[in-house]
């Protein structure tokens, strides 16, 4: 008999649990989570997953899944995450080397910050890795006329002018086009060559810290590059292209070809490679890729000191699949091993744009009593 009267509180006792589910409590008292700190910023994400509003229920990852809904965002060797629940709450966790994929797979990072929209947590994120979206140039028609004088002493000091160069690719049928940021930074006005034409283009995105920029183009490319889903190899053959030297030496795209010859840049930088293909001012932005014609790297950088050489250095793509990814610009990855050449030469001849930076003439003075790694046309070098 005591053992029958046992079972019935028992049971009754659970028939009470269940008529409150946790999907009551938090929708209608979402921020009491917060309050009475089951949740709550330093709490690691293992903490976090499995917070419970009673012994019978984890909260986060078991009936409320917290986890993994949409949007989500990580930001791959930046180690920021930002994870949204159903309830409109938006997670940022730092420190997050491992994602979280699924239940079984949570990953890592400690919780940093709680927000109610996905913009203020992108927002956040962006503003400590330093990551500003770039605000669109003025619309002011470039003087093709005036540009083609080569005395600046003789033009105004507003006069708007070509001043600097560099490379692009487009990574979309959409005109997206993807350059360095210092190729970009300060331009008054920012355009791409096409059938012999300036194109205005916008800058919608940069990032100071790795040197990348998105441009935006109303052009409809015939041929645009694939990113690789690998990031290069030691030894990988790599073709580089792009416009060195502005047009200096000649208007036509030019290649070089070498190989990878360290996975980090300067002071063991992991977020580029080096490689002995070589790299000229005008370069920088440029893509370098394998030999089925994708994407490993991005032109950046070389060393330039007196005996010195062979030192060229490449953004990896995985930096570049990230900053994009935060951009909400989604690109399209592929893992072909060869291509013809023909192929090749179609892609790199069709894919690759030639940037220009327009500056007043007060504008380069100023640059240029400051250390810049722009690509300036020689009529503007002291």
């Amino acid at each position: 008999m005591k053992k029958f009267l046992a079972i019935f509180i028992f049971a009754i006792f659970l028939s009470g649990c269940a008529t409150t589910s946790v999907d009551q409590v938090v929708e209608n008292n979402p921020s009491d989570l917060e309050k009475q700190r089951i949740v709550y910023v330093g709490q690691s994400k293992k903490e976090f997953c499995w917070a419970r509003t009673s012994i019978w229920y984890a909260v986060m990852c078991y009936k409320y899944d917290a986890l993994g809904k949409k949007p989500y965002m990580y930001y791959q060797n930046q180690n920021y995450e930002i994870l949204a629940s159903k309830f409109e709450r938006y997670y940022v966790f730092k420190n997050a080397s491992i994602k979280y994929s699924n239940l079984n797979n949570i990953g890592n990072g400690v919780l940093d910050k709680i927000f109610y929209s996905m913009s203020d947590a992108k927002d956040y994120v962006h503003k400590q890795l330093g990551i500003y979206e770039q605000p669109k140039p003025k619309k002011q028609k470039p003087k093709q006329k005036i540009a083609k004088s080569k005395k600046k002493d003789t033009q105004d000091k507003n006069t708007l002018v070509p001043a600097s160069s560099g490379t692009g690719f487009f990574v979309s049928n959409n005109g997206h086009i993807i350059t360095n940021d210092h190729v970009i930074v300060g331009c008054r006005n920012v355009t791409i060559a096409q059938q012999g034409k300036y194109v205005e283009v916008d800058v919608i995105a940069y990032d100071e810290r790795n040197d990348l920029a998105i441009l935006k183009s109303d052009i409809r490319p015939k041929k645009f590059y694939r990113i690789s889903k690998e990031d290069p190899k030691l030894m990988d053959d790599v073709v580089i292209a792009g416009y060195p030297l502005g047009n200096k030496v000649s208007t036509g795209i030019k290649t070089t070809k070498g190989s990878v010859t360290s996975l980090s840049g300067m002071g063991n930088n992991f977020s580029e490679f080096q490689t002995d293909a070589a790299l000229n001012k005008g370069n920088s932005g440029g893509p370098i890729i394998d030999k089925g014609g994708n994407v490993i790297g991005v032109a950046v950088a070389k060393i330039e000191k007196e005996g010195i050489e062979g030192f060229n250095f490449g953004i990896k793509s995985s930096v570049l699949k990230s900053f994009t990814n935060s951009n909400n610009l989604k690109l399209i990855t592929a893992s072909r091993s060869r291509i013809s050449q023909n192929q090749l030469t179609s892609l790199v001849t069709d894919g690759t744009v030639y940037i220009d930076c327009w500056l007043t003439i007060s504008d380069i003075e100023k640059i240029m009593q400051q250390s810049s790694e722009k690509a300036f046309y020689s009529e503007y070098q002291n």
